[in-house]
């Protein structure tokens, strides 16, 4: 006779889509008639839950015990674990009508053996099926628009995508509508020869597309999985990697991408307060949060504890089998700012950082866009409690919604869902930003010290080190030149304690490079200097970035220290997809190549006084020159009270330039190029009078400038322009000559389009709402007042 060993239980009204593994459960072995003497005699060894005649989950029966609610009279509660995965595989999903027949009896028997043959015949059918419901199930292939604006997205947050194997770099240098323009090494060195018209690859949104369809058939990928899209599979593959619910690993010395997986599990059902009204009580009143099910005898109440308490197991509070974190738990109560501390575990959630990463790519979108989006991304990654099925859309929906409202009750967004939180906005694997979190990330950080800086002079700032990673600071004693240095390297956790950020005292007795970069002893060893060690220790660690400022720079000739490591600077040169230069002292001196890092970053702070030494114009055209001279002594929002914001690791590649040479820019940036190169010529047909007009170098860089200002969206053409003027144009200019008088008038009208004469001189601050370039006017202006009283003038001399 055959054993019948296995009950199936029709749970009904009790199941929902999107349950949790442990609300299946409950519903599954809470409460049922069943003969007491079956189940002492041990037949039934497993039972299973059904719904709509299909097996929706597998427990191996270990026990039971009876239901002493007064209402539950002759009814047992079952003790069960799930099932070993060959069980669960053969059996979920399986169809048995055939036993479950009509509404009566929810429970039935069945023979394990008759159940799994069943299972066979079902795993034999589903074999012929598999890729084209794969295809059929991929909710992103019946959108690919939603696919095409994640790439379009990522495109324009990655500037550099290094591949995965080789971690060579692949530059984005454009993004249109239809695809990005990608440059390596390779392609720009065969540009630079003239064997490639253009020194990109164009690759479509299309061919990503395609690329994508061969990566989801299979789900985990390697370049042999890319047919239809050989010969740009290791670009397509790091592409991919950058997005938040794709990983990468290596397996039999080959790289592998593959779809990070999830279950509605780690997704909460519960509301963020009905979370934290859960914790109160385990904190205040002592609850086990493992005794629910016991507790609490009305099901409605019983499924909102349980909800609540699978989204304190979402947060860290509680482990998987609910045991109190005890360490989690008391760092909450004692929080000064308890939503900071909420968002930081949200963060620490796999899914949920997955879906406040993917929020960055979608700015601009609406709330209803947002919800669409994210829930198709979470059919795509998210299988029921069960590890079988896709998430049903409506679940999707709904739990995406409640993911979002987290974000918003702890203000990591607004009420559209944009982030209010940006300091580990996007990628923190890859300590990778968008120049405008960068460019929030040190404002904030700043204010948060007690220094007021506005925020276009932080934007100035990035530009002119993205740029070049040389810059003058100038202004009055006590404006916050050096601060404003050390707090812009604090903010990316470079410290002196690190070694990240070098603090260089300039002595008035330096007559050349030996006190800053070291010399032989008179026993022929090497004395590194401070400037060496720093390029050692960036040579180590070449993803982290390094800052040297070397204070008052101007006390001792900057030529006579400064200009050999000046012209090394300038030997930068592309090699295998790397800046590298000359090395700063002779290798035999050395004993050793140390050329200049491409991660390291050089500050100057100058005083302009009697005591300090003026810049030639070979130092002038390497640097930016930029000035602290605005003092607003009555402003003191600045000093109210300001949350403390954290720094955050970045990689030096958010700061390094990716062009040397207006050739590698000139092709996607030919408006701005043409554009920059017509005023200078204006310019210089001002300058020529007196011999300070600019050269390539400045044009170059000038035009880099306005490249990286238009493509992060900073500020306009004329208010970017107004700073180059700023700080590569006028502090060229310097003399008594009465030409000069007439060169900086002729600047004047220039900026502001106003025509000046001895007359009208002090009329000259009329001018500056109008102008074209007001700040460059304004330092005219105090230049030509500098000239009316002294007969001399300078970029120099304050007015």
């Amino acid at each position: 006779m055959t054993t019948l060993d296995t009950i199936l239980i029709k749970i009904g009204h009790s199941y929902r889509e999107g349950m949790t593994a442990e609300e299946l459960y409950h519903a599954t072995s809470v409460s049922w008639k069943i003969s007491e003497s079956r189940l002492q005699s041990q037949e039934y060894k497993y039972y299973c839950a059904v719904y709509n005649n299909e097996i929706k989950e597998v427990y191996e029966l270990i026990g039971y015990e009876k239901d002493f609610h007064p209402d539950n009279v002759g009814r047992f509660i079952l003790k069960g674990k799930i099932a070993e995965e060959a069980l669960r595989m053969k059996l979920l999903g399986l169809d048995v009508s055939d036993i479950h027949k009509g509404s009566g009896n929810p429970i039935k028997y069945e023979n394990m053996e008759h159940l799994l043959q069943k299972g066979d015949q079902k795993s034999g059918n589903d074999q012929q099926l598999n890729l084209n419901l794969d295809q059929q199930n991929n909710p992103l292939n019946e959108n690919d628009e939603i696919l095409t604006h994640l790439f379009y997205k990522l495109a324009v947050y990655y500037k550099e995508i290094k591949t995965l194997g080789t971690n060579k770099p692949n530059w984005i240098t454009k993004v249109d509508q239809k695809g990005v323009f990608v440059e390596t090494s390779r392609s720009r060195e065969k540009h630079s020869k003239g064997e490639r018209k253009q020194p990109y690859y164009y690759i479509t949104f299309e061919f990503l597309l395609d690329a994508w369809k061969e990566f989801y058939a299979v789900k985990t990928a390697s370049a042999n999985d890319f047919i239809k899209t050989r010969g740009r599979s290791s670009f397509v593959m790091a592409f991919f990697n950058k997005l938040p619910f794709v990983e990468s690993f290596e397996k039999n010395n080959s790289i592998y991408i593959k779809l990070k997986e999830f279950t509605t599990d780690q997704l909460p059902e519960a509301s963020l307060e009905q979370a934290l009204s859960l914790l109160d009580e385990i904190i205040h009143d002592k609850l086990d949060p493992k005794t629910i099910s016991q507790l609490y005898s009305d099901d409605a109440t019983k499924r909102l504890k349980l909800r609540a308490r699978q989204g304190l197991k979402i947060l860290g509070f509680l482990t998987d089998d609910y045991q109190v974190q005890e360490q989690f738990v008391m760092g909450y109560s004692t929080a000064p700012n308890k939503d900071l501390f909420l968002s930081q575990k949200i963060k620490e959630s796999p899914y949920l950082s997955v879906i406040f990463n993917l929020l960055s790519l979608l700015n601009g979108q609406s709330r209803a866009d947002k919800l669409t989006i994210l829930s198709e991304i979470g059919m795509l990654l998210v299988r029921n409690s069960l590890g079988k099925n896709q998430m049903l859309k409506s679940v999707a929906e709904y739990r995406t919604r409640n993911i979002l409202n987290w974000f918003k009750n702890v203000g990591m967004v607004d009420e559209e869902w944009n982030e209010l939180i940006q300091e580990e906005m996007l990628y923190p694997n890859n300590n990778s930003y968008e120049p405008k979190v960068i460019i929030s990330h040190i404002d904030n950080y700043i204010s948060s010290k007690g220094f007021y800086f506005e925020k276009q002079e932080i934007i100035n700032l990035y530009l002119s080190l993205r740029t070049k990673p040389f810059i003058i600071i100038s202004g009055i004693s006590g404006t916050g030149k050096t601060m404003i240095v050390k707090w812009f390297a604090e903010s990316f956790g470079a410290t002196k304690e690190n070694g990240q950020f070098q603090l260089i005292p300039v002595r008035p007795d330096w007559s050349d490079g030996s006190d800053l970069l070291g010399y032989r002893d008179i026993k022929g060893e090497f004395i590194a200097g401070p400037l060496t060690k720093v390029l050692k220790a960036a040579n180590g660690n070449p993803d982290k970035p390094y800052f040297v400022l070397l204070d008052e720079m101007n006390l001792a000739r900057v030529e006579y220290y400064f200009s050999d490591f000046l012209s090394v600077m300038e030997s930068r040169e592309w090699k295998d997809g790397k800046l590298v230069t000359h090395s700063v002292l002779q290798e035999d001196i050395l004993g050793e190549h140390l050329g200049i890092p491409e991660n390291v970053f050089i500050f100057g702070t100058v005083n302009m006084d009697e005591t300090t030494f003026p810049f030639s114009k070979k130092v002038l055209d390497r640097a930016n020159t930029i000035e602290f001279n605005r003092v607003v002594l009555n402003n003191f929002s600045f000093l109210e009270d300001h949350l403390p914001v954290e720094s955050i690791s970045i990689n030096s590649s958010n700061l390094v330039s990716r062009f040397l040479h207006i050739k590698e820019a000139y092709e996607e940036n030919k408006d701005i190029v043409h554009n920059v190169s017509t005023e200078l010529m204006k310019i210089n047909g001002i300058l020529e009078t007196i011999g300070a007009h600019v050269g390539y170098r400045v044009r170059d860089e000038v035009c880099f400038y306005m490249i990286y200002n238009h493509s992060a969206g900073l500020m306009d053409f004329n208010e970017a322009f107004d700073y180059q003027i700023l700080q590569k144009i006028l502090p060229r200019i310097a003399g008594s000559d009465y030409r000069v008088y007439q060169v900086i008038k002729e600047l004047y009208t220039y900026c502001t389009g106003i025509k000046i004469n001895d007359d009208n001189l002090p009329d000259l601050n009329d001018g500056f709402s109008e102008a074209s370039y007001p700040k460059s006017a304004r330092k005219i202006a105090e230049m030509l007042r500098r000239y009316d009283v002294d007969g001399f003038t300078s970029f120099w001399l304050g007015g």
